[in-house]
């Protein structure tokens, strides 16, 4: 991608053609790390989510306790383009009939009408086994609102000249502000429909082992491998439906590292397999890369990019248009099943016994399968 190539040609620039001193000991392929965010869209709330992190692990004998919140704006409204879900829809409460496409006949694949902030609070436990192995354990807690960003993504929008009455605003002002609407349609039968707001339902607990497989030297890079768990909770009534599967999943991340200067490169590849998919991907493929530079022992900033295979797997819908006028509905529905790519910047410190990390994420390829906008923030103690 052109963004990428970019940052990684001013990362080489930094590098090789200024003198600055290092903060980082010679040959170290060790950093703060990644962002530690997960994949916020509603959809993939009830399953296990690989993210990235360090390739570094706790020492043996070593805690860490945090606690950390995740804010997400989600706004997806396939019938926009033809103005079939509209504010007047939606006060009356949706219906099968509005997501027929506008010649009323039932549209394959899978169609989708969500308007949500979802907030994820998390506790985290890790625990160093050995020198090299890490033991983390993670709850959440998660609630789906109408929220209050709407109006400031909006008035971004507007202030970058995108409208938000076409797709590149998501048809955002053909609805409510800061409305809570979660519809979910496969092959023209209802997945979800949920119009009542969430408050702290316990999410399904993970945990994780985590090798320090090698540190690297001065030419080769530091490599983890990571394995995660998610447990099942089969009493999904009601609205826990949406944020617990009632099945086991699994994963793994294969994570290097390698530190020049100031600068600590991170890539990593791995793959959830889920065990109860609700209609949706049995397989999840994760890929990261992340630039972090420490400007001081304590403190780094993080950019990064993460591309995930959709959860939306790919369906009988027609990909091709056959409408000579544009694109149809199937063909945005067979859109949903392209991978979700999105980029984020955060800011990290830790200093002693206390560390903490925040930024935002945004997703840039805009095809319904991601969270718009994230606010993220994560802090605890170490001993």
């Amino acid at each position: 991608m052109k963004i990428k190539g970019l940052l990684v040609f001013l990362a080489v620039f930094q590098i090789f053609l200024t003198g600055e001193k290092s903060v980082l000991a010679s040959g170290e392929n060790f950093g703060l790390g990644p962002l530690e965010i997960r994949p916020q869209y509603l959809v993939n709330q009830p399953f296990l989510a690989m993210y990235p992190e360090n390739t570094l692990t706790l020492k043996d004998g070593e805690s860490r306790l945090s606690i950390g919140m995740e804010i997400a704006n989600t706004f997806v409204n396939t019938q926009g383009p033809t103005g079939q879900i509209t504010k007047t829809e939606v006060a009356r409460g949706l219906t099968l009939s509005d997501f027929l496409d506008k010649e009323g006949n039932t549209v394959k694949g899978f169609s989708l009408y969500l308007d949500a902030e979802s907030k994820r609070q998390k506790i985290k436990y890790r625990y160093g086994l050995s020198d090299s192995l890490e033991f983390k354990l993670e709850l959440p807690f998660v609630s789906f609102d109408g929220g209050t960003m709407d109006s400031s993504i909006e008035s971004v929008h507007s202030m970058l000249g995108i409208s938000n009455f076409k797709k590149g605003g998501a048809y955002r002002a053909l609805s409510e502000r800061n409305q809570y609407d979660y519809y979910v349609v496969k092959d023209g039968q209802f997945i979800f429909a949920s119009t009542e707001q969430i408050n702290n339902v316990r999410g399904e607990p993970s945990m994780d082992f985590k090798w320090n497989l090698s540190e690297g030297n001065k030419v080769m890079p530091a490599a983890s491998l990571k394995l995660s768990y998610k447990f099942a909770n089969t009493d999904r009534g009601g609205e826990q439906q949406l944020i617990r599967s009632g099945g086991v999943d699994w994963g793994h991340y294969f994570i290097l590292s390698k530190g020049f200067d100031n600068w600590i490169v991170y890539f990593g590849e791995g793959k959830t397999r889920i065990g109860n998919n609700l209609g949706f991907a049995s397989t999840l493929i994760h890929r990261f890369m992340s630039m972090e530079y420490r400007f001081s022992e304590e403190e780094s900033f993080v950019f990064q990019t993460v591309s995930q295979s959709s959860i939306y797997p790919t369906t009988g819908a027609n990909s091709r248009s056959t409408d000579q006028w544009g694109e149809t509905q199937e063909q945005r529905n067979s859109n949903l099943s392209v991978p979700s790519s999105v980029s984020a910047f955060g800011y990290k410190f830790m200093s002693g016994s206390i560390f903490w990390e925040t930024g935002f994420v945004q997703d840039y390829n805009n095809f319904g399968n991601e969270t718009d906008f994230v606010l993220f923030w994560e802090m605890g103690v170490h001993w």
